[in-house]
């Protein structure tokens, strides 16, 4: 299932054949044209993942050292209720796949000519992402079942997202996704604030009372991680994440001039935002139960953050600081897994002794330097032979 393939790493603008299945979405689109900025926007998500959180704050610590504790408080998750940039990573990860959607769906439909090998596609992808979540996290490869989690990770929540966001993108035109993103969005909400549980009241958001943990714990039993984030019913708001990604990769296929279009992102950003900051008055931001307010908050900084990297890389043509980030954003999926399993066992062998000879803060610079680096140089060299891997 897994396989390695040759060929591009980000979606592209596609021009369809006259001979192209009609979809419930525009397939049209101007000519070819590469957007870095998805590529870009992916690795700069996965940086902070596989090094850059401890890389960033050991710099702070070696050059602004009277900043370290703020910055430290941006990059580790609230306890529970509240939000920080570290809470952005996973909510970019979801809206970036949406935003690929459409472009990568539009351009297999039309070469197939039929729908099956699209269906046989979705069904690969979110069975590959479903078990390299329970590798990465899920203890799949102790080949025990005790302590086996079937369902704790960020690829099984892209996984649901992804499979919801496809069927969308296949059978519904755009009006009747943004009606769904709403329906799921409200919904969600909804179960939150008014069903009651278990004897407990509607509206107990507590951090080990509330209904999409209860959920979790009735239908996955021992073979949930006993931890504060929430799953099942939850994946009514990863969903709605990936469909609002959509709708970005939705204006940026389409034919409205490039101004217009960062003019809309902006846009609906801002108006993201602004919802999610008046809704969390009533549901509060939480990342662990990825509530509808937070939903809005994050995708609104995700549109804020698409419209910038399109703008600077994929408008204005500065490109070349960005080949960093896209080298790990073209095999996004395999660096995450790779982090998970190995961590900083690379570094560890490799860097630890030298960096053992520098006091703090610089040892842990230079081990940062090493994890992130020697990932770096694998993907790059993957990068290079066109080497990605895919579903």
């Amino acid at each position: 299932m897994t396989r390695f393939i040759a060929g591009q790493a980000a979606g592209h603008i596609q021009t369809p054949s006259r001979h192209a299945v009609t979809a419930p979405y525009p397939t049209s689109a101007p000519p070819s044209q590469r957007l870095v900025s998805l590529d870009a926007l992916r690795g700069f998500a996965m940086f902070w993942i596989m090094g850059g959180r401890e890389f960033a704050i050991a710099v702070v610590q070696c050059v602004y050292p009277s900043q370290a504790d703020a910055f430290v408080t941006q990059v580790t998750h609230p306890h529970w209720e509240g939000f920080v940039a570290w809470d952005m990573i996973m909510p970019v990860f979801l809206f970036v796949v949406g935003t690929a959607m459409p472009f990568a769906l539009g351009k297999r439909t039309v070469q197939s000519g039929s729908l099956a090998p699209t269906y046989w596609r979705i069904i690969r992808r979110v069975a590959l992402l479903w078990i390299l979540g329970m590798i990465a996290q899920g203890s799949l490869l102790r080949y025990q079942l005790q302590g086996l989690e079937l369902f704790s990770n960020a690829l099984q929540a892209i996984a649901v997202g992804y499979l919801v966001t496809a069927l969308a993108l296949l059978h519904l035109r755009l009006a009747g996704q943004i009606v769904l993103f709403a329906a799921l969005v409200l919904s969600y909400a909804a179960l939150l604030m008014f069903v009651p549980f278990a004897n407990h009241p509607a509206g107990t958001l507590e951090q080990t009372v509330n209904l999409p943990r209860y959920v979790d714990e009735l239908l996955l039993g021992s073979f949930r991680r006993d931890h504060d984030f929430t799953w099942i019913v939850t994946s009514l708001g990863f969903s709605a994440t990936v469909i609002l990604g959509a709708m970005a990769g939705h204006l940026l296929k389409g034919r409205l001039a490039v101004g217009r279009k960062l003019l809309c992102l902006v846009g609906l950003g801002l108006a993201c935002i602004a919802a999610g900051w008046v809704w969390s008055y009533w549901l509060p931001l939480n990342r662990h139960l990825w509530t509808s307010s937070m939903i809005l908050w994050t995708g609104g900084w995700s549109f804020l953050l698409l419209a910038l990297f399109y703008a600077v890389i994929d408008v204005g043509g500065i490109k070349r600081w960005s080949f960093f980030f896209v080298v790990i954003g073209a095999n996004a999926l395999l660096a995450y897994v790779f982090d998970h399993v190995f961590d900083r066992t690379l570094s560890d062998t490799l860097v630890a002794n030298l960096a053992n000879q520098w006091p703090a803060p610089y040892n842990e610079l230079l081990m940062s330097v090493g994890e992130v680096g020697l990932l770096w140089l694998v993907l790059w060299y993957l990068y290079r032979n066109r080497a990605f891997l895919r579903a």
